[in-house]
């Protein structure tokens, strides 16, 4: 038993590993310690594989639970980034916002920021940007699982102070935290409050019948 959690929890961290690497190569990039073209073919893509060869390697060794906590918190994560687009979106029309976050890390994962974006560019740079939602849905369900509404907004908005302190705000040229465009923190604050609340909203949404005998059965291997 003692040896099922330890294996569960090592998982579970590298699944955390693999999944918090999509969200930093922005910042480190704008660090300027690499390209994001480099760190997105040196990093993030071996990141992607290795997680999907953890989930593989959990299920396989029976760990439902995280199995599901990793597939669900995904999908949730990428969802509720929908929620953060309309706000981000409606928010860069209206002139809250310095540029096109999504469009910017599209240039910069292509190499293409003095030619300007391209079909391709947009698709990577939006692919990128869900994924990055995606990573942060699962590292909340792997680490806190059903938890009330408020956990996941608190969540997210730590994710949006977290941006905003970040070197990528501070390349914009808008100041520490955005201090310069004021528009700016509130509509990454707001956005990242829509994130949280569909997060937070999905997670707690009721599972079935079948759901619920799952949860029995993993109870039931727990005490074994």
């Amino acid at each position: 038993m003692r040896g099922l959690m330890t294996e569960r929890r090592v998982l579970g961290g590298l699944m955390l590993a693999m999944a918090g690497v999509s969200p930093n190569i922005l910042p480190v990039a704008q660090a300027g310690f690499s390209k994001m073209s480099v760190l997105a073919v040196s990093v993030l893509l071996p990141s992607v594989g290795l997680l999907a060869g953890v989930i593989a390697v959990s299920a396989a060794r029976g760990h439902k639970d995280l199995v599901r906590r990793a597939l669900g918190g995904t999908a949730a994560g990428a969802i509720a980034t929908i929620g953060l687009e309309v706000v981000r979106t409606m928010s860069f029309r209206l002139g809250g916002m310095p540029g096109d976050l999504p469009r910017l890390m599209g240039v910069l994962l292509t190499d293409r920021f003095m030619l300007g974006p391209s079909a391709l560019s947009d698709a990577l740079g939006y692919a990128h940007h869900y994924w990055n939602g995606a990573s942060f849905g699962l590292i909340f369900a792997v680490l806190a699982g059903k938890r009330p509404v408020a956990w996941a907004l608190i969540y997210a908005e730590l994710i949006g102070v977290g941006f905003l302190a970040s070197p990528a705000v501070k390349a914009m040229g808008i100041g520490f935290m955005g201090a310069d465009m004021p528009s700016m923190p509130v509509t990454v604050l707001l956005a990242h409050a829509a994130f949280g609340l569909v997060l937070g909203l999905i997670s707690q949404k009721p599972h079935d019948r079948a759901g619920r005998e799952r949860r029995l059965e993993d109870q039931a291997e727990s005490l074994e």
